[in-house]
């Protein structure tokens, strides 16, 4: 049994992707491939260098995958059975695998995402179909999460029932379409009664490395994310728009709005800093070191920059231990460039102040309410500051209080929307966060 043999027949079936669905063509080149015995079918996990490899069992491959005499019925199995990997490497269902708690339930629902973009012929008997499920009425088109609440709603159902839509029989009187009716559901029950309680499923046993991501760091997982992302980006962008038109809906939806959110949004650090450094004043300072070689006078003068900045930071309830992380990461930037920086820490009020010398306070005050009136109020009659920059998320009313110095609302990502911020006067940038 050659494993090389086995290599070349799956690029053989990339030539196929290649030729007749381009995008999963281009995006199975950017996969590694592997013949292994760690799984007993077909599979995706990590390599050692932390990417997503495809592993294929050798007995899966030239036995279950295989029709004897027919070999368009074996290319379109092994068609499917390598689609469906892709499928579920397109929609990161390992990677979404931490957030479901009923892990055999999210695998059935994956297999539902997946498999209703692939041919009934190039599934396997065994495979998991919308066609298993016909009186659970599932919308075609949908994502992961659709179908495993869908699917955990008709669980939940079944096991109120005590198991009586499972294979009894409705009573006598009933009328012969309700019958049928009962019985239908009595078959999509079956189905996955029988799945959630079978071990030794082989569709979704090739979900079983998926707890090898949930291992993961943060920092791994990222970068898994951002290379599944790059391999989408790129696959769209050598397809030729008849061809990728020719996706399903469902999946072409799900793709532009990824490419989309992946689009770069405005440089909010660049803009934050650009604004700090704008606010600056100049003032003449007597050196030593170099004479004036205009005025001859020594010793010499240097002109000095110093920005004065009053920064007020949200520390309401609504916004939370990471963005506030954020907002003082942010602020050590700024600070390193020169810039005399302010505190006040405020939710309706301000509860403290200070100079920011590098570091981050032990504690943060406040956690109330939000209200902007005070530190624009405490900048226009006290401190006199040559700028403000407010770290807020931006749910709280309009400042009455008419700011009298350049004003940059810095709002987090899970803040107000840009459509919804016209009411905070000055310059307003959405801290975004970059997708990995």
């Amino acid at each position: 049994m050659s494993h090389q043999r086995i290599l070349d027949e799956v690029a053989k079936t990339s030539i196929q992707l290649m030729l007749q669905e381009t995008f999963y063509g281009h995006f199975f080149t950017s996969i590694l491939k592997d013949v292994s015995e760690r799984t007993s079918s077909i599979a995706t996990t990590i390599s050692s260098n932390q990417m997503i490899k495809l592993i294929v069992n050798p007995d899966y491959w030239d036995n279950t995958l295989k029709i004897p005499g027919d070999e368009e019925a074996t290319k379109a199995l092994r068609y499917g059975a390598i689609k469906h990997q892709i499928l579920h490497i397109v929609f990161k269902h390992a990677l979404r695998f931490p957030e479901f708690g009923n892990k055999k339930l999210f695998g059935i629902a994956s297999d539902l995402a997946a498999n209703q973009y692939i041919r009934s012929d190039q599934l396997t008997e065994d495979a998991i179909r919308m066609e298993d499920f016909p009186e659970f009425k599932l919308n075609r088109g949908q994502g992961i999460d659709y179908y495993y609440k869908r699917l955990s709603e008709e669980l939940q159902d079944m096991q109120q029932d005590g198991g009586s839509g499972c294979g009894e029989d409705d009573e006598e009187d009933n009328a012969q379409s309700d019958d049928k009716a009962a019985n239908g559901l009595n078959q999509a029950q079956n189905r996955l009664k029988e799945l959630m309680e079978n071990e030794d499923n082989e569709q979704l046993n090739q979900h079983k490395f998926w707890d090898e991501f949930e291992r993961l760091s943060s920092a791994e997982q990222k970068m898994i994310n951002a290379a599944i992302n790059e391999s989408i980006v790129n696959s769209v962008s050598r397809v030729k728009s008849k061809d990728y038109g020719k996706l399903p809906g469902g999946l072409q939806e799900y793709i532009n709005l990824l490419v989309e959110s992946l689009k770069p949004n405005v440089n909010w650090r660049r803009v934050l800093r650009i604004f700090t450094a704008s606010s600056s004043r100049t003032r003449l300072k007597n050196t030593i070191r170099r004479p004036s070689k205009r005025y001859g006078t020594n010793p010499g003068i240097k002109i000095q920059s110093k920005q004065k900045i009053l920064v007020a930071i949200d520390t309401s309830g609504s916004v939370n231990e990471d963005e506030l992380r954020e907002f003082f990461g942010e602020l050590y930037h700024i600070w390193k460039q020169g810039a005399e920086i302010y505190v006040v820490e405020c939710d309706t009020h301000i509860h403290n102040q200070y100079t920011y010398t590098g570091r981050p306070p032990e504690l943060i005050s406040g956690r109330g309410g939000t209200d902007f009136n005070a530190p624009i109020e405490f900048a226009n009659e006290k401190h006199l500051p040559d700028a403000i920059v407010y770290f807020t998320d931006g749910y709280a009313p309009a400042p009455v209080v008419v700011s009298r110095k350049p004003i940059l609302w810095m709002v987090t990502s899970q803040g107000i929307d840009k459509d919804t911020w016209d009411f905070l006067p000055g310059r307003k940038v959405k801290m975004t966060k970059q997708l990995a």
